[in-house]
Protein backbone atom coordinates (compact mmCIF):
# COMPACT_ATOMS: atom_id res chain seq x y z
CA UNK A 1 0.00 0.00 0.00
CA UNK A 2 1.28 3.45 -0.92
CA UNK A 3 -1.65 5.37 0.61
CA UNK A 4 -1.15 7.94 -2.13
CA UNK A 5 -3.00 8.10 -5.46
CA UNK A 6 -3.28 10.38 -8.45
CA UNK A 7 -7.00 11.17 -8.65
CA UNK A 8 -7.99 12.70 -12.03
CA UNK A 9 -9.50 16.17 -12.21
CA UNK A 10 -12.88 16.60 -13.91
CA UNK A 11 -14.86 19.62 -15.05
CA UNK A 12 -18.34 20.12 -16.46
CA UNK A 13 -18.99 22.31 -19.51
CA UNK A 14 -22.54 23.36 -20.27
CA UNK A 15 -24.16 23.24 -23.68
CA UNK A 16 -22.65 25.69 -26.13
CA UNK A 17 -23.89 27.09 -29.43
CA UNK A 18 -22.59 24.08 -31.39
CA UNK A 19 -24.43 21.64 -29.15
CA UNK A 20 -27.67 23.57 -29.54
CA UNK A 21 -27.17 23.64 -33.31
CA UNK A 22 -26.79 19.85 -33.30
CA UNK A 23 -29.93 19.53 -31.18
CA UNK A 24 -31.97 21.69 -33.56
CA UNK A 25 -30.65 19.98 -36.68
CA UNK A 26 -31.14 16.52 -35.19
CA UNK A 27 -34.65 17.39 -34.10
CA UNK A 28 -35.57 18.60 -37.57
CA UNK A 29 -34.16 15.51 -39.25
CA UNK A 30 -35.90 13.28 -36.73
CA UNK A 31 -39.28 14.91 -37.28
CA UNK A 32 -38.87 14.64 -41.06
CA UNK A 33 -37.90 10.95 -40.85
CA UNK A 34 -40.84 10.12 -38.56
CA UNK A 35 -43.25 11.80 -40.95
CA UNK A 36 -41.69 9.93 -43.87
CA UNK A 37 -41.99 6.59 -42.03
CA UNK A 38 -45.62 7.27 -41.17
CA UNK A 39 -46.46 7.94 -44.81
CA UNK A 40 -44.58 4.83 -45.97
CA UNK A 41 -46.30 2.53 -43.46
CA UNK A 42 -49.79 3.99 -43.19
CA UNK A 43 -51.31 0.55 -42.83
CA UNK A 44 -49.33 0.13 -39.61
CA UNK A 45 -50.64 3.40 -38.22
CA UNK A 46 -50.81 2.14 -34.61
CA UNK A 47 -47.14 1.12 -34.59
CA UNK A 48 -46.04 4.25 -36.45
CA UNK A 49 -48.07 6.48 -34.12
CA UNK A 50 -46.59 4.79 -31.06
CA UNK A 51 -43.04 5.21 -32.38
CA UNK A 52 -43.77 8.87 -33.16
CA UNK A 53 -44.94 9.47 -29.59
CA UNK A 54 -41.81 7.78 -28.21
CA UNK A 55 -39.65 9.95 -30.45
CA UNK A 56 -41.42 13.11 -29.25
CA UNK A 57 -40.99 12.14 -25.60
CA UNK A 58 -37.29 11.42 -26.09
CA UNK A 59 -36.84 14.72 -27.86
CA UNK A 60 -38.51 16.63 -25.01
CA UNK A 61 -36.26 14.88 -22.49
CA UNK A 62 -33.20 15.73 -24.58
CA UNK A 63 -34.08 19.42 -24.74
CA UNK A 64 -34.83 19.64 -21.00
CA UNK A 65 -31.48 18.00 -20.20
CA UNK A 66 -29.68 20.77 -22.10
CA UNK A 67 -30.76 23.27 -19.44
CA UNK A 68 -28.96 21.50 -16.59
CA UNK A 69 -26.37 23.67 -14.85
CA UNK A 70 -24.26 23.12 -11.71
CA UNK A 71 -25.71 24.78 -8.62
CA UNK A 72 -23.68 27.82 -7.57
CA UNK A 73 -23.66 29.54 -4.18
CA UNK A 74 -22.70 32.93 -2.80
CA UNK A 75 -19.95 33.37 -0.22
CA UNK A 76 -22.59 33.70 2.50
CA UNK A 77 -24.35 30.52 1.42
CA UNK A 78 -21.08 28.60 1.26
CA UNK A 79 -20.19 29.76 4.77
CA UNK A 80 -23.53 28.44 5.96
CA UNK A 81 -22.96 25.13 4.17
CA UNK A 82 -19.56 24.81 5.83
CA UNK A 83 -21.32 24.88 9.21
CA UNK A 84 -23.26 21.71 8.35
CA UNK A 85 -22.10 18.53 10.05
CA UNK A 86 -21.41 15.94 7.33
CA UNK A 87 -21.10 12.22 8.08
CA UNK A 88 -19.91 9.71 5.48
CA UNK A 89 -20.86 6.03 5.66
CA UNK A 90 -18.74 3.48 3.75
CA UNK A 91 -20.10 -0.09 3.79
CA UNK A 92 -17.38 -2.63 2.95
CA UNK A 93 -17.77 -6.23 1.89
CA UNK A 94 -14.85 -8.06 0.26
CA UNK A 95 -13.46 -4.99 -1.47
CA UNK A 96 -10.01 -5.08 -3.05
CA UNK A 97 -7.63 -3.61 -0.42
CA UNK A 98 -5.88 -1.26 -2.83
CA UNK A 99 -9.22 0.05 -4.13
CA UNK A 100 -10.47 0.63 -0.57
CA UNK A 101 -7.24 2.42 0.34
CA UNK A 102 -7.72 4.72 -2.67
CA UNK A 103 -11.29 5.44 -1.61
CA UNK A 104 -10.12 6.61 1.82
CA UNK A 105 -7.26 8.65 0.35
CA UNK A 106 -9.63 10.48 -2.00
CA UNK A 107 -12.07 11.14 0.83
CA UNK A 108 -9.42 12.48 3.21
CA UNK A 109 -7.97 14.85 0.59
CA UNK A 110 -11.23 16.62 -0.26
CA UNK A 111 -11.22 20.42 -0.49
CA UNK A 112 -14.16 20.30 1.92
CA UNK A 113 -13.52 17.56 4.45
CA UNK A 114 -16.35 15.63 6.10
CA UNK A 115 -16.79 15.95 9.85
CA UNK A 116 -17.15 12.23 10.50
CA UNK A 117 -16.41 9.05 8.56
CA UNK A 118 -17.55 5.60 9.60
CA UNK A 119 -16.44 2.54 7.71
CA UNK A 120 -18.59 -0.53 8.40
CA UNK A 121 -17.00 -3.86 7.51
CA UNK A 122 -19.98 -6.12 6.82
CA UNK A 123 -18.27 -9.42 7.61
CA UNK A 124 -15.59 -9.36 4.89
CA UNK A 125 -13.23 -12.31 4.55
CA UNK A 126 -10.49 -9.93 3.33
CA UNK A 127 -7.85 -8.65 5.77
CA UNK A 128 -7.81 -4.83 5.99
CA UNK A 129 -5.58 -4.39 9.06
CA UNK A 130 -2.87 -2.38 7.30
CA UNK A 131 -5.37 0.05 5.81
CA UNK A 132 -7.27 0.46 9.04
CA UNK A 133 -4.19 1.16 11.18
CA UNK A 134 -2.73 3.58 8.64
CA UNK A 135 -5.82 5.78 8.29
CA UNK A 136 -6.61 5.73 11.98
CA UNK A 137 -3.17 7.25 12.44
CA UNK A 138 -2.86 9.50 9.35
CA UNK A 139 -6.37 10.84 8.73
CA UNK A 140 -6.86 14.63 8.94
CA UNK A 141 -7.14 15.55 12.60
CA UNK A 142 -10.38 17.47 12.02
CA UNK A 143 -12.14 14.29 10.86
CA UNK A 144 -13.56 11.77 13.31
CA UNK A 145 -12.85 8.34 11.82
CA UNK A 146 -14.21 5.04 13.10
CA UNK A 147 -13.91 1.52 11.72
CA UNK A 148 -16.45 -1.02 12.93
CA UNK A 149 -17.07 -4.63 12.01
CA UNK A 150 -20.30 -6.61 12.07
CA UNK A 151 -21.45 -9.99 10.86
CA UNK A 152 -22.67 -10.03 7.27
CA UNK A 153 -26.14 -8.46 7.19
CA UNK A 154 -26.19 -6.60 3.88
CA UNK A 155 -25.58 -3.05 2.70
CA UNK A 156 -28.72 -1.51 4.22
CA UNK A 157 -27.86 -2.62 7.72
CA UNK A 158 -24.24 -1.59 7.28
CA UNK A 159 -25.51 1.89 6.45
CA UNK A 160 -28.03 1.84 9.29
CA UNK A 161 -25.16 1.19 11.71
CA UNK A 162 -24.10 4.79 11.00
CA UNK A 163 -27.46 6.42 10.30
CA UNK A 164 -29.07 5.24 13.53
CA UNK A 165 -26.41 6.62 15.88
CA UNK A 166 -25.29 9.91 14.36
CA UNK A 167 -26.58 13.49 14.69
CA UNK A 168 -25.27 14.81 11.36
CA UNK A 169 -27.03 17.40 9.22
CA UNK A 170 -26.04 15.67 5.99
CA UNK A 171 -25.46 11.95 5.42
CA UNK A 172 -23.23 10.85 2.54
CA UNK A 173 -23.40 7.35 1.09
CA UNK A 174 -20.10 6.29 -0.46
CA UNK A 175 -19.30 2.90 -1.96
CA UNK A 176 -16.07 1.23 -0.94
CA UNK A 177 -14.79 1.17 -4.54
CA UNK A 178 -15.43 4.86 -5.23
CA UNK A 179 -12.74 7.54 -5.34
CA UNK A 180 -14.11 11.08 -5.10
CA UNK A 181 -12.78 13.82 -7.35
CA UNK A 182 -11.06 16.43 -5.18
CA UNK A 183 -14.00 18.87 -5.17
CA UNK A 184 -16.81 16.30 -5.07
CA UNK A 185 -17.97 16.88 -1.50
CA UNK A 186 -17.76 20.65 -1.75
CA UNK A 187 -19.73 20.69 -5.01
CA UNK A 188 -22.19 18.08 -3.78
CA UNK A 189 -23.18 20.24 -0.82
CA UNK A 190 -24.00 23.35 -2.87
CA UNK A 191 -27.56 22.39 -3.91
CA UNK A 192 -28.50 22.22 -0.20
CA UNK A 193 -28.37 26.02 -0.13
CA UNK A 194 -31.90 25.59 -1.53
CA UNK A 195 -33.93 24.38 1.44
CA UNK A 196 -36.26 22.47 -0.88
CA UNK A 197 -33.45 20.12 -1.95
CA UNK A 198 -33.47 16.88 0.03
CA UNK A 199 -30.90 14.81 -1.85
CA UNK A 200 -28.06 15.31 -4.33
CA UNK A 201 -26.64 12.78 -6.79
CA UNK A 202 -23.07 12.97 -7.99
CA UNK A 203 -21.99 12.09 -11.53
CA UNK A 204 -20.46 8.63 -11.74
CA UNK A 205 -17.46 7.96 -13.98
CA UNK A 206 -15.58 4.71 -14.52
CA UNK A 207 -12.13 4.63 -12.96
CA UNK A 208 -11.17 1.57 -15.02
CA UNK A 209 -12.86 2.56 -18.29
CA UNK A 210 -9.70 1.69 -20.28
CA UNK A 211 -9.45 -1.85 -18.96
CA UNK A 212 -11.34 -3.73 -21.69
CA UNK A 213 -14.25 -3.50 -24.15
CA UNK A 214 -16.81 -4.12 -21.40
CA UNK A 215 -15.69 -1.29 -19.12
CA UNK A 216 -15.51 1.09 -22.11
CA UNK A 217 -19.00 0.13 -23.22
CA UNK A 218 -20.54 0.51 -19.76
CA UNK A 219 -18.67 3.75 -19.12
CA UNK A 220 -20.26 5.28 -22.22
CA UNK A 221 -23.71 3.83 -21.48
CA UNK A 222 -23.78 5.13 -17.92
CA UNK A 223 -22.54 8.59 -18.87
CA UNK A 224 -25.18 8.96 -21.60
CA UNK A 225 -27.90 7.95 -19.12
CA UNK A 226 -26.71 10.49 -16.56
CA UNK A 227 -26.30 13.33 -19.06
CA UNK A 228 -29.70 12.67 -20.65
CA UNK A 229 -32.32 11.07 -18.41
CA UNK A 230 -30.86 12.11 -15.06
CA UNK A 231 -30.11 15.65 -16.25
CA UNK A 232 -33.70 16.12 -17.43
CA UNK A 233 -35.01 14.74 -14.14
CA UNK A 234 -32.70 17.03 -12.20
CA UNK A 235 -33.96 20.15 -13.98
CA UNK A 236 -37.43 19.17 -12.77
CA UNK A 237 -36.10 18.35 -9.27
CA UNK A 238 -37.26 14.76 -9.83
CA UNK A 239 -34.17 12.52 -9.93
CA UNK A 240 -35.36 8.94 -9.54
CA UNK A 241 -32.13 7.17 -8.62
CA UNK A 242 -29.12 8.65 -6.86
CA UNK A 243 -25.99 6.72 -7.70
CA UNK A 244 -25.22 4.63 -4.63
CA UNK A 245 -21.54 5.20 -5.31
CA UNK A 246 -21.83 8.78 -4.00
CA UNK A 247 -24.94 10.65 -2.91
CA UNK A 248 -25.87 13.19 -0.23
CA UNK A 249 -29.07 13.42 1.86
CA UNK A 250 -30.50 15.68 4.50
CA UNK A 251 -30.29 13.61 7.66
CA UNK A 252 -34.04 13.69 8.52
CA UNK A 253 -34.83 12.08 5.16
CA UNK A 254 -32.96 8.98 6.28
CA UNK A 255 -33.50 9.00 10.04
CA UNK A 256 -37.28 9.43 9.79
CA UNK A 257 -37.50 6.55 7.31
CA UNK A 258 -34.80 4.28 8.69
CA UNK A 259 -37.15 1.58 9.94
CA UNK A 260 -38.98 1.42 6.60
CA UNK A 261 -35.63 1.35 4.80
CA UNK A 262 -34.13 -1.52 6.76
CA UNK A 263 -37.30 -3.59 7.16
CA UNK A 264 -38.83 -3.05 3.71
CA UNK A 265 -40.92 -5.93 2.36
CA UNK A 266 -42.58 -6.66 -0.98
CA UNK A 267 -45.41 -9.21 -1.00
CA UNK A 268 -44.17 -10.31 2.40
CA UNK A 269 -40.57 -10.84 1.24
CA UNK A 270 -37.68 -8.79 2.69
CA UNK A 271 -36.16 -6.32 0.20
CA UNK A 272 -32.36 -5.97 0.31
CA UNK A 273 -31.74 -4.50 -3.15
CA UNK A 274 -32.38 -1.06 -4.62
CA UNK A 275 -31.00 0.81 -1.60
CA UNK A 276 -30.03 3.95 -3.54
CA UNK A 277 -33.42 4.16 -5.28
CA UNK A 278 -35.24 3.72 -1.95
CA UNK A 279 -33.37 6.61 -0.32
CA UNK A 280 -33.99 8.78 -3.38
CA UNK A 281 -37.72 8.01 -3.19
CA UNK A 282 -37.78 9.10 0.47
CA UNK A 283 -36.04 12.34 -0.52
CA UNK A 284 -38.37 12.96 -3.44
CA UNK A 285 -41.39 12.56 -1.17
CA UNK A 286 -40.13 15.48 0.96
CA UNK A 287 -38.91 17.88 -1.71
CA UNK A 288 -36.50 18.11 -4.61
CA UNK A 289 -33.99 15.43 -5.60
CA UNK A 290 -31.31 16.80 -7.93
CA UNK A 291 -28.08 15.92 -9.66
CA UNK A 292 -25.02 18.14 -9.26
CA UNK A 293 -23.14 17.85 -12.58
CA UNK A 294 -19.95 19.25 -11.06
CA UNK A 295 -19.67 16.61 -8.29
CA UNK A 296 -17.78 13.60 -9.66
CA UNK A 297 -16.89 10.16 -8.42
CA UNK A 298 -14.82 7.35 -9.95
CA UNK A 299 -16.24 3.85 -9.48
CA UNK A 300 -14.85 0.46 -10.44
CA UNK A 301 -16.93 -1.13 -13.22
CA UNK A 302 -17.26 -4.90 -13.75
CA UNK A 303 -14.48 -6.15 -16.02
CA UNK A 304 -15.91 -9.61 -16.67
CA UNK A 305 -19.12 -10.53 -18.47
CA UNK A 306 -20.28 -12.73 -15.59
CA UNK A 307 -19.96 -9.91 -13.05
CA UNK A 308 -21.67 -7.44 -15.38
CA UNK A 309 -24.66 -9.72 -15.99
CA UNK A 310 -25.09 -10.52 -12.29
CA UNK A 311 -24.85 -6.85 -11.38
CA UNK A 312 -27.40 -5.83 -14.02
CA UNK A 313 -29.78 -8.61 -12.94
CA UNK A 314 -29.53 -7.40 -9.35
CA UNK A 315 -30.26 -3.82 -10.43
CA UNK A 316 -33.29 -4.90 -12.47
CA UNK A 317 -34.71 -6.86 -9.53
CA UNK A 318 -34.45 -3.78 -7.35
CA UNK A 319 -35.76 -1.54 -10.14
CA UNK A 320 -38.88 -3.67 -10.55
CA UNK A 321 -39.92 -3.09 -6.95
CA UNK A 322 -39.02 0.60 -7.09
CA UNK A 323 -41.25 1.01 -10.17
CA UNK A 324 -44.22 -0.27 -8.15
CA UNK A 325 -43.44 2.09 -5.27
CA UNK A 326 -43.03 5.13 -7.52
CA UNK A 327 -46.33 4.58 -9.30
CA UNK A 328 -48.03 4.08 -5.97
CA UNK A 329 -46.48 6.85 -3.86
CA UNK A 330 -45.34 9.65 -6.17
CA UNK A 331 -47.83 12.36 -7.07
CA UNK A 332 -49.42 11.86 -10.47
CA UNK A 333 -48.76 15.42 -11.58
CA UNK A 334 -44.97 15.12 -11.27
CA UNK A 335 -42.27 14.60 -13.86
CA UNK A 336 -40.96 11.52 -12.01
CA UNK A 337 -44.36 9.75 -11.97
CA UNK A 338 -44.91 10.28 -15.69
CA UNK A 339 -41.32 9.37 -16.50
CA UNK A 340 -41.75 6.07 -14.63
CA UNK A 341 -44.98 5.21 -16.44
CA UNK A 342 -43.67 6.24 -19.86
CA UNK A 343 -40.39 4.40 -19.34
CA UNK A 344 -42.31 1.23 -18.51
CA UNK A 345 -44.52 1.71 -21.57
CA UNK A 346 -41.46 2.36 -23.76
CA UNK A 347 -39.90 -0.88 -22.58
CA UNK A 348 -43.01 -2.89 -23.49
CA UNK A 349 -43.29 -1.19 -26.89
CA UNK A 350 -39.62 -1.88 -27.67
CA UNK A 351 -40.04 -5.57 -26.93
CA UNK A 352 -43.26 -5.68 -28.93
CA UNK A 353 -41.64 -3.98 -31.95
CA UNK A 354 -38.89 -6.58 -32.08
CA UNK A 355 -41.48 -9.35 -31.76
CA UNK A 356 -43.59 -7.87 -34.59
CA UNK A 357 -40.58 -7.55 -36.89
CA UNK A 358 -39.64 -11.17 -36.21
CA UNK A 359 -43.20 -12.42 -36.72
CA UNK A 360 -43.66 -10.66 -40.07
CA UNK A 361 -40.21 -11.38 -41.48
CA UNK A 362 -39.25 -10.97 -44.36
CA UNK A 363 -42.05 -8.46 -45.05
CA UNK A 364 -40.72 -6.36 -42.16
CA UNK A 365 -37.15 -6.34 -43.47
CA UNK A 366 -37.33 -2.79 -44.87
CA UNK A 367 -38.83 -1.49 -41.63
CA UNK A 368 -36.15 -3.23 -39.58
CA UNK A 369 -33.34 -1.83 -41.73
CA UNK A 370 -34.83 1.68 -41.65
CA UNK A 371 -35.32 1.60 -37.89
CA UNK A 372 -31.79 0.27 -37.34
CA UNK A 373 -30.26 3.06 -39.43
CA UNK A 374 -32.38 5.65 -37.63
CA UNK A 375 -31.35 4.18 -34.26
CA UNK A 376 -27.67 4.54 -35.13
CA UNK A 377 -28.07 8.21 -36.05
CA UNK A 378 -30.30 8.92 -33.06
CA UNK A 379 -27.89 7.21 -30.64
CA UNK A 380 -25.12 9.56 -31.76
CA UNK A 381 -27.37 12.58 -31.25
CA UNK A 382 -28.32 11.37 -27.77
CA UNK A 383 -24.65 10.99 -26.86
CA UNK A 384 -23.61 14.55 -27.76
CA UNK A 385 -23.81 15.66 -24.13
CA UNK A 386 -21.03 13.27 -23.03
CA UNK A 387 -18.61 15.93 -24.28
CA UNK A 388 -19.77 18.11 -21.37
CA UNK A 389 -17.55 15.99 -19.11
CA UNK A 390 -13.80 16.61 -19.39
CA UNK A 391 -11.38 14.31 -17.51
CA UNK A 392 -7.70 15.11 -17.02
CA UNK A 393 -6.81 11.45 -17.60
CA UNK A 394 -8.71 11.21 -20.89
CA UNK A 395 -7.47 12.57 -24.22
CA UNK A 396 -9.69 13.93 -26.95
CA UNK A 397 -9.05 10.73 -28.87
CA UNK A 398 -10.33 8.65 -25.97
CA UNK A 399 -13.43 10.82 -25.69
CA UNK A 400 -14.10 10.45 -29.42
CA UNK A 401 -13.59 6.70 -29.16
CA UNK A 402 -16.20 6.54 -26.41
CA UNK A 403 -18.58 8.56 -28.54
CA UNK A 404 -17.88 6.38 -31.61
CA UNK A 405 -19.05 3.18 -29.91
CA UNK A 406 -22.46 4.67 -29.10
CA UNK A 407 -24.31 2.44 -31.62
CA UNK A 408 -22.68 -0.60 -30.01
CA UNK A 409 -23.91 0.65 -26.64
CA UNK A 410 -27.42 0.98 -28.08
CA UNK A 411 -27.22 -2.55 -29.52
CA UNK A 412 -25.98 -3.96 -26.22
CA UNK A 413 -28.76 -2.23 -24.29
CA UNK A 414 -31.45 -3.40 -26.73
CA UNK A 415 -30.43 -7.01 -27.27
CA UNK A 416 -28.58 -7.96 -24.07
CA UNK A 417 -29.65 -5.73 -21.19
CA UNK A 418 -33.31 -5.41 -22.21
CA UNK A 419 -33.91 -9.20 -22.22
CA UNK A 420 -32.01 -9.47 -18.93
CA UNK A 421 -34.50 -6.99 -17.50
CA UNK A 422 -37.28 -9.49 -18.29
CA UNK A 423 -35.42 -12.05 -16.21
CA UNK A 424 -34.90 -9.48 -13.43
CA UNK A 425 -38.63 -8.69 -13.38
CA UNK A 426 -39.56 -12.38 -13.28
CA UNK A 427 -37.17 -13.05 -10.38
CA UNK A 428 -37.59 -9.78 -8.46
CA UNK A 429 -38.47 -11.61 -5.24
CA UNK A 430 -34.98 -13.13 -5.23
CA UNK A 431 -33.23 -10.44 -3.21
CA UNK A 432 -29.80 -11.95 -2.65
CA UNK A 433 -26.81 -9.74 -3.48
CA UNK A 434 -25.27 -12.30 -5.99
CA UNK A 435 -21.95 -10.41 -6.17
CA UNK A 436 -18.96 -9.74 -3.89
CA UNK A 437 -18.80 -13.12 -2.19
CA UNK A 438 -15.11 -12.66 -3.00
CA UNK A 439 -13.16 -9.73 -4.44
CA UNK A 440 -14.42 -9.50 -8.04
CA UNK A 441 -12.91 -6.32 -9.47
CA UNK A 442 -9.72 -4.53 -8.63
CA UNK A 443 -6.91 -2.48 -10.14
CA UNK A 444 -5.40 -3.96 -13.27
CA UNK A 445 -1.77 -5.04 -13.44
CA UNK A 446 -0.43 -1.65 -14.59
CA UNK A 447 -1.99 0.11 -11.59
CA UNK A 448 -0.52 -2.45 -9.21
CA UNK A 449 2.94 -2.06 -10.76
CA UNK A 450 2.72 1.74 -10.41
CA UNK A 451 1.65 1.35 -6.78
CA UNK A 452 4.56 -1.01 -6.15
CA UNK A 453 7.06 1.45 -7.67
CA UNK A 454 5.63 4.29 -5.59
CA UNK A 455 5.93 2.19 -2.46
CA UNK A 456 9.54 1.31 -3.24
CA UNK A 457 10.36 4.97 -3.91
CA UNK A 458 8.73 6.10 -0.66
CA UNK A 459 10.67 3.41 1.19
CA UNK A 460 13.96 4.63 -0.27
CA UNK A 461 13.11 8.24 0.61
CA UNK A 462 12.33 7.18 4.17
CA UNK A 463 15.72 5.49 4.47
CA UNK A 464 17.47 8.64 3.24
Amino acid sequence: MTHFYDIPKVCYRGAGALTWLIVLAGSGIGVWRRADLYMAYQRAHVLMGTLAVLFALTLVQWVIAMFERPRRVSAKQEARLNQLCVTVNIPVYNEDPLVLDRTLYALFTQTRLPNRVQLVDDGSTTNYKEIRYYWEEHRPQSVQFSWVRQRNQGKKRAQARTFGHDDADIFVTLDSDTALERNALREGLKPFADRRVQSVAGVELAWNYRQNWLTRLNSTRTLIWQMLSCSAQSVAGDVLVNRGTFALYRAPVIKDNLRAYVHETFFGRPVDLGDDAALTLFARARGRAVQQPSAFQFAMYPDTLSHHIRQWTRWMRGSTIRTFWRIRYLRVLTYSWWFTVINLWTYVVALATVAVCAAYWPQSRLLAVTMTAASVVWSYLMAVRVFAIVRSDQSWGARLAGFAITPVVAFWSAFVLRPLRVYGIATCLHQKWVTRHTVEVGPHADERRIAARQEDRRGEEAKV
